[in-house]
């Protein structure tokens, strides 16, 4: 099966979620720095949201140019990764009108963790499916895969222990670690040589 119209339905998913986002942003109630400061935990649970869905679609986009055809399986198991990143609008809305409380930064993280694994299995099975495609063959998540798991554990564990907020900084340090630690180590590459 062609991959062509799966990347189209995706991408129109995420260019979706990224807009309805930002539309559960309120306007602050003062015309002053002090009312655009009382966001901030919005403003931030939006970042750290919308960098999450941009590097799923990266990721995907050139992960997909190098692949000629889809099976089923992976339309399911990718449809499944898109059905979870669906959440991500009405959590981030969550989270960030309820920046100290336990429950939504937990859910929060909770979301990031399946869309790791997610990702993580839904690549796999694209490998798996193109077994005589070089170039994706040497796509590589375990070290990646290990940190970032750390990181988010390490983040639950300090929000129980009362420190909410840190559940959102665990988020971003994981989408830090998607985005620079593979192009550092090498460890995960798609595209060209020219990065794209």
């Amino acid at each position: 099966m062609d991959s062509g119209r799966f990347e189209t339905f995706m991408d129109a998913i995420l260019a979706i979620m990224m807009t309805v986002m930002v539309l559960k942003i309120p306007q602050p109630e003062t015309l002053s720095l002090e009312g655009i400061l009382s966001l901030r935990h919005l403003y931030f649970a939006y970042a750290v949201s919308f960098i999450t869905l941009f590097s799923v679609w990266d990721h995907h986009r050139r992960l997909f140019a190098m692949v000629d055809e889809i099976n089923n399986r992976v339309v399911w198991v990718t449809s499944l990764l898109i059905y979870v990143l669906t959440f991500f609008p009405y959590f981030t809305a969550w989270v960030a009108h309820y920046p100290n409380e336990l429950v939504p930064e937990l859910c929060f993280g909770l979301i990031f963790i399946i869309v790791n694994v997610l990702y993580v299995y839904s690549t796999r099975i694209v490998i798996k499916y193109d077994v005589h495609n070089a170039d994706i063959q040497e796509v590589n998540f375990r070290e990646l895969s290990l940190i970032n798991f750390i990181v988010l554990i390490a983040g639950f564990v300090l929000s129980i222990m009362g420190l909410p907020n840190v559940m959102m900084i665990a988020c971003f340090i994981t989408i830090i670690t998607w985005n620079i630690i593979p192009y550092i180590k090498k460890t995960y590459y798609v595209g060209d040589n020219n990065g794209n």
